[in-house]
């Protein structure tokens, strides 16, 4: 299952926690962890092409993302990413978990 965790403070994404896999198919073949790829790949490389510096992340066999801008539009993709990811999960509810904490 992959797992995400969303960390918010008053509606602003801090940071996304992301690790597992789908095992809907076979690793390669598994059309679930594809397309979570693919929006996690596509939003991180579209806010690096606005600014090089509103975010960080690493990658190793799991995923974090850190807002550090914090502004509009990096706020903006990044709630696109998470709205994504519940679309997903909306269709493949067994292979997706999402965890949210909002500080106010």
């Amino acid at each position: 299952m992959i797992k995400v965790s969303i960390s918010k403070n008053n509606n602003i994404i801090e940071s996304i926690h992301c690790s597992g896999h789908a095992n809907y198919d076979n690793y390669g073949r598994d059309i679930v962890c594809a397309s979570f790829s693919t929006m996690i790949i596509t939003t991180i490389n579209g806010i690096l092409e606005i600014d090089k510096k509103a975010i960080s992340y690493t990658d190793n066999n799991n995923l974090e993302i850190i807002n550090i801008k914090k502004d509009n539009i990096t706020n903006s993709l990044l709630n696109n990413l998470v709205n994504m990811i519940y679309e997903l999960k909306e269709n493949y509810d067994k292979n997706i978990s999402i965890k949210e904490e909002n500080h106010e």
